[in-house]
Protein backbone atom coordinates (compact mmCIF):
# COMPACT_ATOMS: atom_id res chain seq x y z
CA UNK A 1 0.00 0.00 0.00
CA UNK A 2 1.63 3.42 -1.50
CA UNK A 3 0.40 6.76 0.38
CA UNK A 4 0.19 9.81 -1.41
CA UNK A 5 3.33 11.15 0.51
CA UNK A 6 5.30 8.49 -1.08
CA UNK A 7 3.83 8.72 -4.73
CA UNK A 8 4.85 12.66 -4.28
CA UNK A 9 7.67 11.86 -3.68
CA UNK A 10 8.29 9.32 -6.38
CA UNK A 11 6.81 11.84 -9.04
CA UNK A 12 9.39 14.66 -7.78
CA UNK A 13 12.33 11.93 -7.98
CA UNK A 14 11.59 11.03 -11.74
CA UNK A 15 10.74 14.79 -12.85
CA UNK A 16 14.04 15.87 -11.70
CA UNK A 17 15.81 13.38 -13.47
CA UNK A 18 14.12 14.52 -16.36
CA UNK A 19 12.69 11.46 -17.27
CA UNK A 20 8.98 12.61 -17.91
CA UNK A 21 6.71 15.62 -17.15
CA UNK A 22 4.88 16.11 -13.83
CA UNK A 23 1.32 15.76 -15.92
CA UNK A 24 2.93 12.48 -16.89
CA UNK A 25 4.26 11.00 -13.57
CA UNK A 26 0.78 12.04 -12.16
CA UNK A 27 -1.28 9.73 -15.10
CA UNK A 28 1.82 6.75 -14.32
CA UNK A 29 1.57 6.57 -10.40
CA UNK A 30 -2.14 6.93 -10.42
CA UNK A 31 -1.57 10.21 -8.63
CA UNK A 32 -4.14 13.55 -8.66
CA UNK A 33 -2.62 16.47 -9.95
CA UNK A 34 -3.99 18.30 -6.91
CA UNK A 35 -2.14 16.26 -4.51
CA UNK A 36 1.06 16.77 -6.68
CA UNK A 37 0.74 20.53 -6.21
CA UNK A 38 -0.13 20.15 -2.23
CA UNK A 39 1.89 22.41 -0.37
CA UNK A 40 1.11 21.76 3.38
CA UNK A 41 0.33 24.77 5.90
CA UNK A 42 2.81 25.79 8.26
CA UNK A 43 2.12 24.26 11.92
CA UNK A 44 0.10 26.37 14.45
CA UNK A 45 1.62 27.79 17.51
CA UNK A 46 -0.40 25.11 19.52
CA UNK A 47 1.40 22.08 17.10
CA UNK A 48 4.16 23.68 18.06
CA UNK A 49 3.88 23.79 22.05
CA UNK A 50 2.99 20.41 21.67
CA UNK A 51 5.41 18.30 20.00
CA UNK A 52 7.68 20.55 21.81
CA UNK A 53 6.12 19.12 25.35
CA UNK A 54 6.65 15.63 23.77
CA UNK A 55 10.27 15.29 22.36
CA UNK A 56 10.88 17.18 25.93
CA UNK A 57 8.88 14.46 28.21
CA UNK A 58 10.36 11.38 26.01
CA UNK A 59 13.88 12.95 26.22
CA UNK A 60 13.85 13.34 29.94
CA UNK A 61 12.24 9.84 30.18
CA UNK A 62 13.79 8.00 27.51
CA UNK A 63 12.39 4.20 28.61
CA UNK A 64 8.94 5.65 29.07
CA UNK A 65 6.45 4.48 25.80
CA UNK A 66 3.92 7.02 24.12
CA UNK A 67 1.04 5.83 26.64
CA UNK A 68 2.85 7.21 29.13
CA UNK A 69 4.10 10.15 27.60
CA UNK A 70 0.28 11.04 26.31
CA UNK A 71 -0.86 10.42 30.13
CA UNK A 72 2.12 13.03 31.65
CA UNK A 73 0.68 15.59 28.96
CA UNK A 74 -2.45 17.06 30.91
CA UNK A 75 0.01 17.56 33.72
CA UNK A 76 1.72 20.71 31.41
CA UNK A 77 -2.23 21.24 30.43
CA UNK A 78 -1.56 19.50 26.87
CA UNK A 79 -4.07 17.82 25.66
CA UNK A 80 -4.04 15.84 22.37
CA UNK A 81 -5.38 12.07 20.84
CA UNK A 82 -2.80 8.77 21.47
CA UNK A 83 -1.89 8.66 17.97
CA UNK A 84 -0.51 12.50 17.92
CA UNK A 85 2.26 11.18 20.46
CA UNK A 86 2.93 7.95 18.88
CA UNK A 87 3.45 9.78 15.34
CA UNK A 88 5.62 12.76 17.13
CA UNK A 89 7.67 10.17 18.85
CA UNK A 90 8.07 7.54 15.42
CA UNK A 91 8.70 10.77 13.32
CA UNK A 92 11.96 11.92 15.88
CA UNK A 93 13.11 7.96 16.19
CA UNK A 94 12.43 7.97 19.72
CA UNK A 95 10.39 4.28 19.44
CA UNK A 96 11.80 2.21 22.24
CA UNK A 97 12.26 -2.11 22.41
CA UNK A 98 9.94 -3.49 25.43
CA UNK A 99 10.71 -6.56 26.88
CA UNK A 100 10.63 -10.14 25.34
CA UNK A 101 7.45 -11.61 26.25
CA UNK A 102 7.78 -14.83 28.18
CA UNK A 103 4.69 -17.41 27.88
CA UNK A 104 2.38 -17.12 30.85
CA UNK A 105 2.42 -19.55 34.15
CA UNK A 106 -0.57 -21.31 34.92
CA UNK A 107 -2.22 -19.54 37.84
CA UNK A 108 -1.22 -21.16 41.65
CA UNK A 109 -3.58 -19.38 44.31
CA UNK A 110 -2.25 -21.21 46.69
CA UNK A 111 1.13 -20.17 45.99
CA UNK A 112 0.17 -16.67 46.40
CA UNK A 113 -1.84 -14.11 49.12
CA UNK A 114 -3.19 -11.91 47.24
CA UNK A 115 -3.57 -8.23 48.45
CA UNK A 116 -6.72 -6.88 50.34
CA UNK A 117 -5.38 -3.73 50.47
CA UNK A 118 -2.92 -1.02 51.24
CA UNK A 119 -0.63 -1.97 53.98
CA UNK A 120 -1.89 -5.51 54.18
CA UNK A 121 1.12 -7.07 51.72
CA UNK A 122 4.60 -5.97 51.67
CA UNK A 123 6.70 -7.31 49.03
CA UNK A 124 10.54 -7.04 49.21
CA UNK A 125 13.55 -7.61 46.99
CA UNK A 126 17.39 -7.22 46.15
CA UNK A 127 18.29 -5.97 43.32
CA UNK A 128 23.07 -5.88 42.65
CA UNK A 129 24.94 -3.27 40.68
CA UNK A 130 28.46 -2.19 40.89
CA UNK A 131 30.28 1.23 41.16
CA UNK A 132 32.10 2.40 38.30
CA UNK A 133 35.29 1.32 40.65
CA UNK A 134 33.88 -2.15 40.84
CA UNK A 135 32.53 -1.83 44.63
CA UNK A 136 29.56 -4.32 44.56
CA UNK A 137 26.71 -2.50 45.55
CA UNK A 138 23.20 -3.88 46.53
CA UNK A 139 19.36 -2.32 46.81
CA UNK A 140 16.50 -3.79 49.28
CA UNK A 141 13.42 -2.09 47.13
CA UNK A 142 10.22 -2.20 49.45
CA UNK A 143 6.84 -2.01 47.83
CA UNK A 144 3.24 -1.72 49.16
CA UNK A 145 1.55 -4.47 46.61
CA UNK A 146 -1.91 -3.03 46.62
CA UNK A 147 -0.94 0.34 45.50
CA UNK A 148 2.33 -0.32 44.04
CA UNK A 149 3.72 2.71 46.26
CA UNK A 150 7.89 2.30 46.72
CA UNK A 151 7.53 2.46 50.96
CA UNK A 152 11.72 2.53 50.43
CA UNK A 153 15.01 1.71 48.32
CA UNK A 154 17.89 1.25 50.54
CA UNK A 155 21.28 0.73 49.03
CA UNK A 156 24.41 -0.73 50.67
CA UNK A 157 27.77 -3.13 50.17
CA UNK A 158 26.21 -5.56 52.02
CA UNK A 159 22.72 -7.25 52.78
CA UNK A 160 21.96 -9.67 55.39
CA UNK A 161 19.16 -9.96 57.84
CA UNK A 162 20.56 -7.08 60.01
CA UNK A 163 20.09 -4.37 57.10
CA UNK A 164 16.68 -5.43 56.35
CA UNK A 165 15.86 -5.78 59.80
CA UNK A 166 16.71 -1.70 60.08
CA UNK A 167 15.03 -0.65 57.02
CA UNK A 168 11.59 -2.51 57.83
CA UNK A 169 11.91 -0.49 61.18
CA UNK A 170 12.18 2.49 59.88
CA UNK A 171 8.98 1.81 57.17
CA UNK A 172 6.95 0.40 60.34
CA UNK A 173 7.78 3.78 62.13
CA UNK A 174 6.45 5.78 58.87
CA UNK A 175 3.78 3.59 57.86
CA UNK A 176 2.68 1.06 60.22
CA UNK A 177 3.30 -2.64 60.45
CA UNK A 178 2.09 -4.59 57.27
CA UNK A 179 0.29 -8.26 57.94
CA UNK A 180 2.19 -9.94 55.49
CA UNK A 181 5.73 -10.22 54.07
CA UNK A 182 6.45 -11.44 50.86
CA UNK A 183 9.85 -12.23 49.69
CA UNK A 184 11.80 -15.17 47.87
CA UNK A 185 14.02 -17.66 49.85
CA UNK A 186 17.12 -15.68 49.70
CA UNK A 187 20.02 -15.79 52.92
CA UNK A 188 18.71 -11.83 53.87
CA UNK A 189 15.08 -13.74 53.88
CA UNK A 190 15.56 -16.59 56.03
CA UNK A 191 17.87 -15.53 58.41
CA UNK A 192 17.50 -16.05 62.20
CA UNK A 193 17.49 -12.25 63.48
CA UNK A 194 14.96 -11.11 60.64
CA UNK A 195 12.21 -14.34 61.08
CA UNK A 196 12.44 -13.35 65.22
CA UNK A 197 11.78 -9.71 64.52
CA UNK A 198 9.28 -10.42 62.43
CA UNK A 199 7.41 -12.52 64.68
CA UNK A 200 7.88 -10.17 67.77
CA UNK A 201 6.09 -7.61 65.20
CA UNK A 202 3.42 -9.53 64.52
CA UNK A 203 4.46 -9.90 60.84
CA UNK A 204 3.51 -13.03 58.79
CA UNK A 205 6.24 -13.83 56.09
CA UNK A 206 4.97 -15.54 52.78
CA UNK A 207 8.18 -17.13 50.65
CA UNK A 208 7.28 -16.98 47.34
CA UNK A 209 7.95 -20.78 45.74
CA UNK A 210 11.87 -21.45 44.60
CA UNK A 211 12.47 -20.15 40.73
CA UNK A 212 9.02 -18.78 40.68
CA UNK A 213 9.62 -15.26 40.65
CA UNK A 214 6.48 -14.01 39.08
CA UNK A 215 4.33 -14.68 42.48
CA UNK A 216 6.35 -11.94 43.45
CA UNK A 217 5.14 -9.97 40.05
CA UNK A 218 4.81 -6.30 41.59
CA UNK A 219 8.33 -6.06 43.26
CA UNK A 220 9.52 -7.73 40.02
CA UNK A 221 7.92 -5.31 37.87
CA UNK A 222 9.73 -2.16 40.11
CA UNK A 223 12.32 -3.92 39.91
CA UNK A 224 13.23 -4.48 36.25
CA UNK A 225 11.38 -0.78 35.81
CA UNK A 226 14.62 0.77 38.63
CA UNK A 227 17.42 -1.13 36.47
CA UNK A 228 16.13 0.15 32.84
CA UNK A 229 14.97 3.61 33.87
CA UNK A 230 17.55 4.37 36.56
CA UNK A 231 20.70 2.36 37.31
CA UNK A 232 21.48 1.43 33.35
CA UNK A 233 21.33 5.78 32.57
CA UNK A 234 23.80 6.26 35.94
CA UNK A 235 27.42 5.17 36.66
CA UNK A 236 27.59 5.64 40.47
CA UNK A 237 30.50 6.71 41.88
CA UNK A 238 29.78 5.81 45.51
CA UNK A 239 27.79 3.37 47.41
CA UNK A 240 26.21 7.02 49.21
CA UNK A 241 25.64 8.08 45.47
CA UNK A 242 23.74 5.33 45.01
CA UNK A 243 21.64 5.66 47.70
CA UNK A 244 20.77 9.04 46.81
CA UNK A 245 20.18 8.60 43.19
CA UNK A 246 18.10 5.10 44.28
CA UNK A 247 15.71 7.51 46.95
CA UNK A 248 15.83 10.34 43.91
CA UNK A 249 14.34 7.64 41.83
CA UNK A 250 11.62 6.52 44.84
CA UNK A 251 10.16 10.01 44.82
CA UNK A 252 9.87 10.70 41.44
CA UNK A 253 8.42 6.81 40.93
CA UNK A 254 6.14 7.77 43.60
CA UNK A 255 4.87 11.28 42.51
CA UNK A 256 5.45 11.70 39.05
CA UNK A 257 5.60 8.44 37.06
CA UNK A 258 2.28 7.33 35.54
CA UNK A 259 1.66 3.73 36.43
CA UNK A 260 -0.49 2.04 34.26
CA UNK A 261 -1.98 -0.60 36.39
CA UNK A 262 -3.71 2.12 38.01
CA UNK A 263 -5.07 3.51 35.03
CA UNK A 264 -2.30 5.94 34.94
CA UNK A 265 -1.85 7.22 37.97
CA UNK A 266 1.24 7.99 40.40
CA UNK A 267 0.92 5.17 42.73
CA UNK A 268 1.44 8.43 45.59
CA UNK A 269 -2.23 9.41 44.38
CA UNK A 270 -3.80 6.08 44.15
CA UNK A 271 -2.63 5.26 47.93
CA UNK A 272 -3.90 8.75 48.86
CA UNK A 273 -6.88 7.98 47.35
CA UNK A 274 -7.83 5.44 49.20
CA UNK A 275 -6.60 6.18 52.56
CA UNK A 276 -8.72 9.34 52.25
CA UNK A 277 -12.00 7.15 52.30
CA UNK A 278 -14.34 7.22 55.52
CA UNK A 279 -13.14 4.19 57.75
CA UNK A 280 -16.48 2.02 57.20
CA UNK A 281 -16.78 3.14 53.25
CA UNK A 282 -16.20 0.08 50.75
CA UNK A 283 -13.10 1.98 49.53
CA UNK A 284 -11.50 1.47 53.32
CA UNK A 285 -12.75 -2.13 53.17
CA UNK A 286 -11.31 -2.56 49.91
CA UNK A 287 -8.22 -0.75 51.28
CA UNK A 288 -7.98 -4.00 53.63
CA UNK A 289 -7.59 -4.61 57.78
CA UNK A 290 -4.21 -3.16 58.19
CA UNK A 291 -4.75 0.43 57.75
CA UNK A 292 -3.31 1.97 60.66
CA UNK A 293 -1.83 5.71 60.81
CA UNK A 294 -1.87 6.86 57.87
CA UNK A 295 -5.77 5.90 57.96
CA UNK A 296 -5.91 8.12 61.60
CA UNK A 297 -4.22 11.31 60.16
CA UNK A 298 -7.05 11.88 57.00
CA UNK A 299 -9.96 11.18 58.33
CA UNK A 300 -13.42 12.36 55.96
CA UNK A 301 -14.85 15.56 57.72
CA UNK A 302 -17.85 15.37 56.24
CA UNK A 303 -18.65 11.56 57.58
CA UNK A 304 -20.46 10.84 60.44
CA UNK A 305 -20.11 7.16 62.23
CA UNK A 306 -23.24 5.13 62.99
CA UNK A 307 -23.33 3.00 66.57
CA UNK A 308 -21.58 0.56 66.01
CA UNK A 309 -19.37 2.38 63.89
CA UNK A 310 -15.40 3.11 65.61
CA UNK A 311 -13.64 6.25 64.83
CA UNK A 312 -10.66 6.09 62.11
CA UNK A 313 -7.90 6.66 65.23
CA UNK A 314 -9.36 2.96 66.39
CA UNK A 315 -7.84 1.20 63.58
CA UNK A 316 -3.75 1.79 64.59
CA UNK A 317 -2.11 -0.85 65.47
CA UNK A 318 -2.75 -1.61 69.59
CA UNK A 319 -4.46 -4.92 69.53
CA UNK A 320 -3.80 -8.17 68.05
CA UNK A 321 -4.57 -8.28 64.51
CA UNK A 322 -7.77 -10.39 63.30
Amino acid sequence: MVSPAQKRRAARSVVSAKRCTGRQACRYLGLGRSTWHYAPLPPTPRSVQLEQAILQLSHAHPRYGYRRVHAMLPRQGLKCALRTVQRVRRGAGLQITGPAVRPKTPPRPEAKIKSDGVNDVWCVDVVFDTTQHGTAVKFLTLLDEFSHYNLDIVASRQMGGRQVVAALETAVELHGPPRYLRCDNGAEFIAKLLQAWLKTAGITTRFIEPASPWQNGVNESFNGKFRDECLNRELLGSVLEAQCIARSFRDDYNTSRPHSSINYRTPADYRAELLRQAPDSGQARQAGPSLRRELAIVPNPNHSLGSNQQPARSLIAGGPRV
